[in-house]
């Protein structure tokens, strides 16, 4: 009787414990998979092409570390901002802009992922982005905006 007691009260802290956590800390659980999924690839094409190229070595794997600590920061800031209260109720202004703010910040890491794969696979002359999109992405990683339609893009 004394250990259904005690279990029941680990029981209880614990589902508070969790509350508490998917309040204040993070809750979009379902996003999560996407990520790790995406980090996954981009970490195996990043081995792939290293071993490829003979330039493989440990310490570059803590990249990965370092980029699931700041992951898991913006997610937990991007929550916050999401689902903090005032006065007991959703901040309005905030309400207005946080499916976009969220998305958009979901967006955001999965488009990362997805261009550090390309950049690994364009190494060894695998890529997959056609000629355009890549001279876009380039011509805005070096001058931080983006390019108008009519703008010529130098060939890669």
């Amino acid at each position: 009787m004394r250990l259904l007691t005690i279990l029941i009260a680990f029981a209880s802290i614990y589902q508070g414990v969790g509350e508490f956590f998917n309040k204040y800390v993070f809750a979009d659980w379902d996003f999560v998979p996407f990520l790790v999924i995406f980090v996954t690839i981009d970490t195996f094409t990043g081995v792939y092409v290293n071993a490829k190229l003979k330039r493989l070595h440990s310490f570059k794997m803590r990249s990965v570390f370092e980029k699931l600590q700041q992951y898991a920061v913006g997610l937990i800031i991007i929550h916050g901002i999401a689902s903090h209260l005032v006065d007991g109720s959703p901040n309005q202004v905030v309400h207005m802009l946080v499916p976009f703010l969220k998305g958009g910040f979901y967006v955001y890491m999965l488009v990362c992922e997805a261009i550090s794969v390309e950049e690994n696979l364009s190494k060894i002359g695998k890529g997959y982005l056609p000629l355009w999109l890549k001279s876009k992405l380039v011509d805005y990683k070096e001058t931080g905006k983006v390019p108008s339609p009519d703008q010529e893009q130098p060939s890669l």
